[in-house]
């Protein structure tokens, strides 16, 4: 680069700094200007005062104005010269094995296992299932059959009850009947036993009318005595040996034909009364 041409840049640099200065000082004197006149017109519009005023024809030169010199440029900073980071190295591609044949195979094996398992375990939890609901369904039939069975027998228990109730009321008037029927029997065959041992009594005298004299009589089948015991003396004994000898003189005594009927014959209680 040559001499001249450096200085030229220069000389424009100095050059535009004055001319800057001077347009800055004539607008300054025009806004004076404008100032005094709008502060002396306010003036004058308050106090009626004459206002003089000069007019320049044009702007005085402006005062020499010491210029500075500029200092020279400094040179630009030289710039840092860093390093320049060498590129990653580019991965390198790992080439993917293919799996064995028998892997493929082997892992095939697995799958079908795992799967054969679990459709095996499915089906298992499915039979458990049908299962539980079938012992399910069998205990509530079991249970209905049971309270079933239940209540046709407390209806049986409660039949065969009345049943019962009923056999026992009519054993119960059949054996009230039948003793009844006996009582009157023994009672009918004990009067005429009584009475054909009366007509064979030889009353001795002095006897009381209340006395009574009690034996135990045991026969034997057709109606002959067997033994005749005293139980109570009628307190004359006189007529206690008469009674006891008209009893023996009486046999056979009239007791009824039926052999069935002879044990109830078998032993006797007899009581006599004088005057009866």
């Amino acid at each position: 680069m040559s001499h001249a041409a450096v200085r030229q840049p220069f000389q424009q640099v100095r050059e535009e700094p004055k001319a800057l200065l001077a347009g800055a000082l004539a607008l300054l004197v025009h806004v004076v200007a404008v100032v005094a006149l709008t502060y002396g017109f306010s003036i004058q519009t308050q106090r009626n005062e004459p206002v003089s005023a000069e007019l320049w024809a044009a702007l005085p030169p402006p005062a020499a104005v010491a210029k500075p010199v500029p200092a020279p440029p400094e040179p630009p900073p030289k710039p840092e010269l860093r390093p320049v980071p060498k590129p990653p190295p580019e991965p390198k591609e790992v080439p993917v094995k293919a799996p064995p044949k028998a892997d493929i195979e082997l892992k095939a094996k697995e799958a079908a296992k795992a799967k054969q398992a679990e459709d095996e375990r499915r089906r298992l939890e499915e039979a458990k299932k049908r299962e539980a609901e079938k012992v399910k369904a069998q205990a509530q039939a079991q249970a209905q059959a049971d309270a079933k069975a239940q209540k046709e027998a407390l209806a049986k228990q409660a039949e065969a009850d009345r049943i019962r109730r009923e056999q026992e009321e009519l054993g119960r008037k059949a054996a009230e009947a039948a003793a009844s029927a006996q009582a009157k029997l023994m009672a009918s065959h004990i009067d005429k036993i009584r009475a054909k041992v009366r007509n064979f009594i030889v009353e001795p005298p002095g006897v009381p009318p209340k006395a009574t004299a009690e034996f135990d009589v045991v026969l034997i089948p057709g109606g002959d005595v067997l033994s005749v015991k005293l139980r109570r003396s009628s307190g004359n004994a006189l007529y206690d040996e008469a009674v006891e000898r008209a009893i023996r003189r009486a046999e056979p005594l009239p007791i009824p034909p039926e052999p069935q009927l002879f044990p109830q014959f078998r032993t006797l209680l007899l009581q006599f009364r004088p005057q009866e």
